[in-house]
């Protein structure tokens, strides 16, 4: 087990790295009671976890389709479960699954009884390297992703590759776009090195995946650590989210992969600083270059330009403007505020039509 402690605010967190998915089980209290919060298919993929669960006396509240259900009625269904089952404010919470089941977990933490402690175990890379990472909760309100939430860090995050094992191409790749995000908010270097390395990932061969997820955590983690309210640079990790949250709206009815949304966004935050003069050619095209040596399916993303803008309207980030990351180099993001709707609305338009050419 490989173990990596940040602080944010005075509150320490503890990521832990282990081997097999059994190392989880040995590590829970005999003295607390426990309520897992879990993604109901990703559980039956992994029986012999629960049965390990239910051995150790573990409350299991499941929730089918977690992202289409990450709302106010299974926040309040998982109150009422925690309730009926007699969790105190001393017991803790565990969030077994994805973002979506993550981002639900800590919300219910943060609010139960004021807030109790909460362990994640994130089963997808999108979890690992994001979601779990950073205390943002949240639950989906209306078509608006996250618009009810909090911040509210875990005592610890349990990182276990086996449940990687399980993930198709194309989930792999959900979560392998905020690996992509974290490089090209750092360095040129970072992101020249996904690009060489980026047979090696798709093979998820495993010392080149422990090094990215231990790297993308990292980065994280110092950002996290130095603005947890996100008054500053804890802003520069939306890069490309304004966009894929707009695209995610549009696509509500059938939900598309977040990390897909991100990819997409991060295609048009590089365009618009290339075509407003901040990111040189050169840039641009590395950036892009890394990001096509990765087969995303963008096949079943509906991409329409007057909904895409309205929802980016609603973005909680936004004040009078509409806040965009963009970048000045690979590295080097910034805050820009987007005062022209229509310079905006139609570099959409223009986009959309080159990207499904």
């Amino acid at each position: 087990m490989k173990d990596l402690i940040f602080k944010a605010e005075e509150i320490s967190v503890k990521l832990s790295y282990l081997k097999g998915a059994s190392e989880v089980i040995d590590l829970l209290s005999d003295n607390l009671k426990y309520c897992v919060i879990a993604d109901a298919k990703v559980l039956e993929m992994h029986q012999d976890f629960k049965n390990r669960l239910l051995e150790k006396g573990c409350l299991i509240f499941e929730v089918e389709e977690a992202e289409k259900q990450k709302n106010l009625e299974t926040y309040s269904e998982a109150i009422a479960f925690m309730q009926k089952n007699g969790m105190n404010r001393h017991d803790c919470l565990i969030g077994f699954g994805g973002g979506a089941i993550t981002d639900l977990t800590g919300f219910v933490a943060s609010s139960y009884m004021r807030g109790i402690k909460y362990f994640q175990i994130p089963t997808s890379l999108l979890a690992q390297v994001d979601a779990s990472i950073g205390g943002k909760t949240g639950i989906n309100f209306g078509h608006i992703k996250n618009f009810v939430g909090s911040f509210y860090n875990p005592a610890q995050v349990f990182i276990c590759a086996d449940f990687l094992e399980t993930l198709n191409e194309q989930e792999f790749l959900n979560g392998f776009s905020e690996v992509i995000k974290h490089s090209f908010i750092t360095s040129k270097e970072s992101a020249e090195e996904i690009k060489k390395t980026s047979q090696e990932i798709l093979a998820k061969d495993a010392d080149t995946m422990l090094r990215c997820i231990e790297e993308s955590i990292q980065i994280k983690a110092q950002i996290v650590a130095s603005d947890f309210r996100e008054k500053g640079v804890r802003k520069y990790l939306n890069f490309g989210h304004t966009f894929a949250h707009g695209i995610e709206s549009v696509n509500h009815k059938n939900p598309i992969f977040h990390g897909h949304a991100v990819i997409i966004g991060m295609l048009m935050a590089l365009k618009y600083s290339k075509e407003l003069g901040f990111l040189q050619e050169d840039s641009y095209k590395l950036a892009k270059d890394t990001i096509g040596h990765f087969n995303y399916d963008f096949s079943n993303i509906e991409l329409d330009a007057e909904e895409i803008f309205e929802a980016m309207k609603s973005d909680k980030k936004n004040t009078k403007a509409i806040n965009l990351v963009l970048l000045r180099e690979i590295g080097q993001p910034f805050i820009y505020e987007e005062k022209s709707s229509e310079k905006l609305k139609t570099f959409i338009k223009e986009f959309i039509n080159d990207f499904t050419k």
